[in-house]
């Protein structure tokens, strides 16, 4: 009798041990899956900040149709097309153009610096140019091309040689104070940029199995062990 209950309560020990490993194994797989869809969102969170950076500068050419009253006859207006640098770093081979037409040029447009271009009349009386027509083409200090339209939008150049072409537009960064360093999306804006060059996991342990993961198997085990100490006390004894 004594090697049976024995037996029995190698038994109950051992399916204890085993409840106690599904339970530690399930917690790490969900504490696993928590981690990883915290990678997700910071990996996310620093592409949209590489973004953000790449658009920094390009964002601050700002493009606008003005008008004013014509030098050469009375009661005209005369349109014209003002391109500013508004970044603290100089703009490369800009050019304007309208329809396809290119109607000024300047290698080097220094930061602060206006270029300023009159564009063609209108084929119908008194009607303005049109703005979907108007575009500065310009090169950042990354070496990036770019196109900004006088209604607004960005356009970055497809890489390649031959003739350029034109990705679809982006929505620019407007404020033209927003910091040139990588910014924190979740932060405060203009505020320190967070240190990106260390992963906020990389080296961290894997937390230990929590209290609420520890008491259904612990549970069992004292209970297990109580049942089979009763009957050792009861038959044995």
């Amino acid at each position: 009798m004594l090697e049976v209950l024995i037996a029995v309560l190698g038994a109950v020990v051992g399916a204890s041990a085993l409840l106690v490993s599904i339970a530690g194994h399930r917690h790490n797989v969900r504490q696993a899956e928590r981690l990883a869809e915290r990678e997700r969102r910071i990996e996310a969170r620093e592409r949209e900040a590489d973004q953000r950076e790449r658009l920094t500068q390009s964002s601050m050419l700002h493009v606008a149709m003005v008008s004013g009253p014509s030098v050469l006859a009375d009661g005209f207006v005369r349109w014209r097309l003002e391109a500013v640098n508004t970044s603290n770093q100089p703009l490369l081979q800009v050019a304007v153009h309208y329809d396809g037409v290119r109607l000024d040029a300047r290698e080097v447009l220094p930061a602060g610096g206006a270029l300023t271009v009159n564009l063609p009349t209108a084929s119908t009386a008194g009607a303005p140019p049109s703005a979907l027509l108007c575009s500065v083409d310009f090169t950042d200090t990354s070496g990036s091309r770019w196109r900004r339209l006088a209604t607004g939008g960005l356009q970055p150049q497809a890489a390649g040689g031959g003739e350029a072409h034109w990705y679809a537009p982006v929505a620019p960064i407007v404020s033209p104070h927003v910091p040139m360093s990588r910014p924190d999306p979740g932060g405060i804006p203009g505020g320190p940029p967070p240190d990106f060059s260390t992963p906020p996991f990389a080296g961290r342990p894997m937390e230990p199995l929590s209290r609420r993961a520890h008491r259904p198997a612990v549970a069992a085990v004292i209970l297990a062990v109580a049942a089979a100490v009763y009957l050792i006390v009861r038959y044995v004894g």
